[in-house]
């Protein structure tokens, strides 16, 4: 069974699919940015990762288990934002982009790839390849509705 959490595309980024619960909010700024929500059974973080005033934002969610929550919850001023941040290190999480605040796309981001690069560059350089994807898709639909 998979350890990433499922998005709905036109969703809200911190509700992600109908049957997501929000647990607890960590940091709001006119919505949830950072938050604790359970989605089957399984409790995951998610946290806005840039654009938090923007139209268009990128967000983050790992899968968390009982001792990495509690950890988060006890954590205070920089202990708490280190643990935060620990939980998208060193294991599969996935990305999202919203925008207006409904979720438009999302990937898989690997560990190794989080190491190697930092999370940031990670999520941007895997959520850009779909970007691309999706422009190439529709350049071949546009084809084809013009033959």
């Amino acid at each position: 069974m998979s350890d990433l959490i499922k998005l709905g595309i036109g969703e809200r980024p911190w509700l992600p699919t109908p049957d997501s619960e929000m647990i607890e909010v960590f940091d709001r700024l006119n919505m949830p940015t950072a938050g604790l929500i359970r989605q089957n059974h399984k409790l995951f973080v998610f946290d806005c990762l840039e654009g938090h005033a923007m139209e268009g934002n990128v967000w983050v969610y790992a899968y968390v288990d009982a001792a990495e929550v509690q950890k988060i919850q006890e954590g205070q001023a920089e202990d708490f934002t280190r643990l935060l941040d620990q939980a998208f290190t060193g294991k599969q999480i996935m990305a999202a982009l919203a925008v207006n605040a409904r979720l438009r796309s999302g990937a898989p981001v690997e560990g190794e790839t989080i190491r190697r690069l930092g999370l940031l560059k990670a999520v941007f350089d895997q959520l850009s390849m779909g970007l691309d994807i999706a422009s190439e898709t529709k350049n071949a639909m546009a084809q084809l509705v013009d033959c």
